[in-house]
């Protein structure tokens, strides 16, 4: 699911507060954690990050396969989507196999 709010609208906290009122319900109802997907760079990465949320890993190639228009934010185009984590149980131990 993709949250938002317009441009007009930010700078004003209401993104903070939509993040922390998803956090909350979630861990009500008994997650684990969160995972979260933004661009490689940009305001929406550190958005995230002082929300507690990590890098978990990499999409290569995310935003080319799957929107049919290139996405530019200061010049440069959006190609890979991090992965954002957020652990409530607060084990940070990568777990992943490959």
């Amino acid at each position: 699911m993709n949250i938002a709010v317009s441009p007009s609208h930010q700078q004003r906290g209401i993104g903070t507060r939509l993040l922390e009122t998803v956090i909350d319900k979630m861990q009500e109802s008994g997650a684990k954690g969160l995972e979260v997907g933004t661009g490689t760079f940009g305001y929406q990465l550190t958005f995230y990050q002082r929300q507690g949320f990590r890098v978990d890993c990499i999409d290569k190639g995310f935003f080319l396969k799957n929107y049919p228009e290139p996405i530019f934010e200061n010049g440069v185009q959006h190609k890979d989507m991090l992965r954002l984590t957020l652990e409530f149980s607060g084990d940070t131990s990568c777990q992943r196999t490959v």
